[in-house]
């Protein structure tokens, strides 16, 4: 069995999702409220939307040729480089009010957010690119759900161990490499 579709989705999802709004999210959420049910909200959302991710992905194998998969996959990934470059993203605490439900609460945002963004294209991409859609469901999942729980144990510290800037230059020049090796064919 081949494992690299699960070795790069999982390594594209984890540093695509280190200092992502997303960890930012649930690094707030799980500083105010109650880390369980704050991390089942994520898994489930997570769930849902990688899940819809390569549903996507897999039907646009059978319509569109390999060949046109990874060169759009390529630049879409060096796209996502640039933009993480560009990003201004603080490691700033949103100030959200009091919320009554943290796990439904958790789901609705995490899964809203997820929803069109760079982790969940990366799953339709590379759902196409490898035909494997369960192996890359499981390393994009596995993926966030472990960046998920070290924000939620890391909790406000993260940005304080590891730069945010730090994080989102490997994060991106991961994203244009890889871009460019779909590109170039590999």
């Amino acid at each position: 069995m081949d494992i690299t579709p699960f070795i790069s989705t999982f390594a594209l999802i984890a540093m695509a999702e280190l200092g992502d709004k997303t960890q930012l999210t649930v690094i707030a959420l799980s500083a105010r409220y109650d880390r369980k049910k704050v991390f089942l909200g994520v898994v489930l959302a997570f769930v849902l939307v990688t899940g819809l991710g390569v549903l996507v992905g897999e039907g646009l194998l059978k319509i569109i040729p390999e060949d046109i998969i990874k060169i759009i996959a390529g630049i879409m990934f060096v796209v996502f480089g640039i933009w993480m470059l560009l990003s201004k993203k603080d490691c700033e605490e949103d100030e959200n009010p009091r919320i009554l439900n943290p796990f439904i609460s958790t789901f609705s945002m995490i899964a809203l957010a997820e929803m069109g963004d760079k982790t969940q294209l990366t799953a339709i991409t590379l759902s196409a690119k490898y035909d494997s859609p369960y192996v890359v469901f499981l390393g994009a999942v596995l993926a966030l759900v472990l960046i998920s729980l070290l924000g939620i144990v890391a909790g406000k510290k993260l940005c304080e161990i590891m730069p945010l800037s730090k994080i989102k230059l490997g994060a991106a020049v991961m994203f244009i490499v890889f871009g460019i090796m779909f590109i170039a064919g590999y």
